[in-house]
């Protein structure tokens, strides 16, 4: 396999990339010079010349994601591009023109796009409810055709022509229809050619002209209209036929049936070859090779009978439902299982994901032994003490991993203190997973008979019963809070938190206390609470499918006084309310600034460090991201880029704040130099945290004074005066709060 990486270049602040799987392939054609394939998110191109790749996502220009259909327009130079949503794209000369008619047409039924013709300045989309004709010169839809006996709408899957007809491959039978007929939207116009001319009545599945000969496919048989009769030309019992395509070169035939799957090629030659795939929905005959699109092995480049898969590197599955980035190598971890609503297996084999030196790999039951009999892979952590890894499942306990020797260690009920599930006790369900500040590790045991587990710094397995009644001793996330307290989710039933009072191995000391919907008792507007998080005051933020809750004061959950609770009102536009309290939540970040990033169903939302003031909303509508579905969030502090876990995918968004690291200081600047075409901000990264930040001219002019918002500044290249800065060389000058630790760096500026 062939592979790609968007690791070279460091994102500039405001900047993302897309970390999408490539490998779902379900459409291919060709140009002269490269071999485009769409995917089950997106797309990407493969040179001829040198199989190099180019990946077209939304993050670079495209529209939309999850395209169905991919076309070019060799006389153009056009490329089509139809997404699920009936959405399009041209790519003409470069620039992408975006068409979304039928994707806003309020149609009844079926609006989907399953192939494209082109003509000379048109294309014939075969629809769901009919054709649609574009004109690519006007960008624009010039008319819609019903091809059918009844004038209802029935699904086109393909349309050609020849030198007199149109011609309609469709769910109820082959139509064609006079090409010059200006009255085409009448349905009567179109003829159904049956048994007279010797065809079934049927489903057509796609119809192309090859060699100057009609070919439609119909079952597992393809029929051939030459010398004015319809006659079988080719069949594969039980090989049902998915799609058809033409070109000068070949006849390809993609088969996926109860007999096998294959494709089959006709050569302009007479000759004909045939070859296996587990998948193929479209094939492609180009540059002396064969190409096949394939669901489950992406694009494939078949040469002497030899298959050789070729797709951009990323994870294995667009799957997401936990993730974790270690800030020191920048590795990242993705746990891609889940629990279904009852908080029950959903039989997830993915294994995981995880982003090594800029290349994902994935491990799973297929290729890693050690994961044969595991389900559902539900949580990560990353320990900072010694670049481990750990993930839990839902069916087989924990997986210890390096990113070097891979899976170093497993931990079930036969060599920890992890135990099954009351009731099933083969099922060890590890949920939540958390380091305190002395290093210890706590484990969420969801179900278990002790459901709180914890090993030691030193090596040691210990567990903890909690003496109240937990519903079914589900428990979930956590974290550790500034005074070593654990802060356990209890799905639809609150919180748990638990102080050991620091003496682990003497259980006398242990308190426990549940906070839940009543006031005294922890306040909570709803006992569904999804995560945690602890930020830089040591602050409890709680998300649940009301909003955000924030504990101020969690050193007095078990004093007298208790710990409430509390909403954060927020004020936009004159309106009033509490913090996202429409939204679920599902995971919150802290960033190097203590500003919270918030995943919800409704998009990704950045509010300032006390929760008042929304700074960001990101959306599918107003950014790349490709849905607003946001289900996991995972912070590289180091270089401050944030992963974005959808339900259709993760993205990377390079924030504007780094976490400070202990006596740093190393100004670092991007760009640097700074060029005349650029107008985007300019990034100093590497001071201290809150540190004071004066930039001066080469002569010692003061034109720029701020302070750090975590370790980076922002500036926008301009003076005092407000006017951007001349052509020279700044001097960068960094103070620590109290005058101390005092740092320089250097930036040339162009103008």
């Amino acid at each position: 396999m062939f592979g790609w990486c968007a690791t070279a270049q460091q994102l500039a602040i405001g900047q993302w990339r897309d970390e999408l799987v490539f490998r779902n392939a379900n459409g291919v054609t060709a140009s002269a010079t490269d071999i485009f394939c769409s995917t089950e998110l997106s797309m990407y191109a493969v040179s001829l010349k040198d199989f190099s790749m180019r990946k077209y996502t939304k993050v670079n220009g495209l529209s939309d994601i999850n395209t169905t259909v991919v076309a070019y327009h060799r006389e153009r130079d056009l490329l089509l591009i139809a997404y699920a949503n009936s959405n399009i794209d041209l790519i003409d000369k470069g620039v992408v023109y975006n068409l979304s008619d039928i994707k806003r047409k309020n149609i009844l039924g079926d609006k989907a796009i399953y192939g494209v013709y082109f003509s000379g300045s048109m294309a014939y989309l075969a629809c769901g409810f009919g054709i649609v004709v574009l004109n690519l010169e006007k960008r624009e839809i010039k008319d819609t055709y019903y091809p059918s006996t009844t004038g209802q709408a029935v699904r086109v899957n393909g349309v050609t022509e020849d030198d007199d007809y149109l011609y309609a491959a469709t769910s109820a039978g082959l139509f064609r229809a006079d090409k010059n007929d200006p009255f085409l939207a009448d349905y009567s116009r179109w003829q159904l050619i049956g048994p007279a001319q010797g065809l079934h009545v049927g489903a057509y599945t796609d119809v192309v002209r090859f060699q100057g000969d009609l070919y439609a496919a119909r079952a597992d048989t393809v029929f051939r209209y030459h010398q004015g009769q319809w006659k079988p030309f080719w069949r594969r019992p039980k090989f049902n036929i998915y799609s058809l395509d033409a070109n000068d070169e070949a006849l390809c035939i993609a088969q996926i049936g109860m007999g096998g799957t294959a494709v089959t090629v006709v050569y302009a030659s007479g000759a004909r070859d045939s070859v296996v795939c587990p998948q193929p929905y479209q094939a492609v005959v180009a540059g002396g090779f064969l190409w096949v699109a394939d669901f489950y092995q992406g694009l494939l480049r078949f040469s002497g009978g030899k298959a050789e898969a070729i797709y951009p590197n990323g994870p294995w599955t667009p799957r997401v439902f936990d993730m974790a980035v270690n800030s020191i190598t920048h590795s990242v971890y993705v746990a891609p299982g889940g629990w279904n609503s009852s908080y029950s297996f959903t039989f997830n084999q993915d294994g995981f994901f995880a982003r090594i030196g800029g290349w994902w790999n994935h491990y799973d039951y297929r290729n890693t032994p050690g994961l044969t009999d595991t389900f559902d892979i539900v949580c990560v952590a990353v320990d900072r003490r010694n670049n481990k890894t750990y993930f839990g499942s839902m069916w087989n306990g924990l997986i210890e991993f390096d990113d070097e020797q891979g899976i170093t260690a497993q931990y079930d009920e036969t060599n920890s203190t992890l135990s099954g599930t009351v009731g099933d006790m083969l099922r060890v369900k590890a949920t939540g997973i958390a380091f305190d500040r002395d290093g210890n590790m706590w484990i969420s045991n969801m179900g278990a008979q002790v459901p709180i587990v914890c090993r030691t710094a030193a090596g040691a397995w210990l567990e903890f019963k909690p003496p109240m009644e937990l519903e079914q001793n589900w428990i979930t996330h956590v974290v550790a809070d500034d005074y070593n307290q654990l802060w356990f989710v209890l799905p639809r039933s609150g919180i748990l938190v638990f102080n050991h009072g620091g003496t682990l191995e003497q259980t006398a000391d242990d308190r426990y206390k549940k906070l839940i919907n009543v006031p005294g008792s922890g306040g909570l507007p709803t006992l569904r609470v999804e995560c945690l998080a602890r930020d830089h005051n040591g602050t409890i933020w709680a998300g649940t499918d009301q909003g955000v809750v924030v504990f101020y004061c969690p050193g007095q959950v078990f004093s007298s006084l208790g710990c409430e609770a509390q909403r954060i009102i927020v004020t936009s536009g004159g309106y009033y309310g509490y913090l996202l309290e429409t939204e679920l939540v599902n995971e919150i970040v802290v960033d190097g600034a203590n500003r919270k990033w918030i995943a919800t169903n409704n998009g990704l939302w950045l509010f300032s460090a006390d929760g008042t003031e929304l700074l960001q909303h990101f959306t599918a509508e107003n950014s790349p991201l490709f849905s607003n579905n946001v289900l996991a969030l995972a912070l590289d502090e180091r270089n401050g880029e944030l992963y974005i876990g959808t339900d259709r995918g993760i993205l990377v968004y390079r924030t504007d704040v780094l976490e400070a690291e202990p006596d740093q200081c190393a100004p670092m600047v991007y760009p640097n130099p700074v060029r005349e075409n650029y107008e985007g901000p300019i990034a100093i990264s590497g001071v201290g945290d809150n540190a004071e930040v004066r930039i001066t001219d080469a002569v010692g002019n003061l034109v720029y004074q701020t302070r750090a918002l975590g370790s980076q500044v922002i500036w926008d290249g301009k003076g005092l005066n407000g006017r951007r800065v001349r052509t020279g060389v700044y001097y960068v000058l960094t103070a620590e709060p109290d005058g101390t630790g005092t740092c320089t760096a250097r930036l040339l500026i162009i103008n």
